[in-house]
């Protein structure tokens, strides 16, 4: 009975310590952007994250898909730094031509291009974390919604529901 009484050392309270605060801190936190998904308001699309190999040379930092969850339609994105290391530019496209594509080709196909931005409790916006870091807890695409209902999606049915530009985190996919 004693044993139970001594005091324990700090090694023990520290681990307790640390242990606590990770299984207190969000989720987001503990998952890297590049498996982070995340939801619109409504849960009408989903913005998915995928890994993409870093060889080095890349400027691309993350590869996304946002699909409409009752349909078939699927976009694709991509995040670009600006060379300095500035600015996370995100460009969504619907249906490109595969291989090498010209700009008016590409053009056709771009539904939105436009900075991403992290938001955080508080209504702090900072920059779109890079690929190994720990994920935001919400995206900001600017005029993403007003993109998307001025492009020609060529449906048979016409879009209904159009995305919030605020996509919540929603959970972490797992390493691939």
């Amino acid at each position: 009975m004693t044993a139970l009484l001594r005091p324990r050392p700090a090694k023990s309270v520290a681990l307790l310590a640390a242990l606590g605060m990770i299984l207190s801190s969000p989720a987001f936190a503990a998952c890297l952007q590049d498996h982070a998904v995340y939801t619109d308001r409504d849960d009408d699309y989903t913005l998915t994250f995928k890994s993409v190999p870093d060889d080095g040379a890349a400027v691309t930092s993350d590869e996304f898909t946002i699909k409409m969850n009752d349909s078939d339609l699927k976009m694709d994105g991509v995040v670009m730094w600006d060379k300095d290391g500035g600015r996370p530019n995100a460009t969504i496209r619907y249906k490109c031509p595969a291989g090498d594509a010209t700009g008016a080709e590409l053009q056709q196909c771009t539904v939105w291009k436009g900075v991403v931005y992290a938001l955080k409790e508080g209504a702090d916006a900072e920059l779109l974390p890079k690929a190994k870091e720990p994920s935001a807890q919400a995206l900001l695409l600017p005029d993403f919604s007003g993109a998307m209902s001025s492009f020609n999606f060529k449906l048979e049915k016409p879009l209904e529901a159009f995305p919030w530009e605020v996509f919540r985190f929603k959970e972490c996919v797992p390493e691939q």
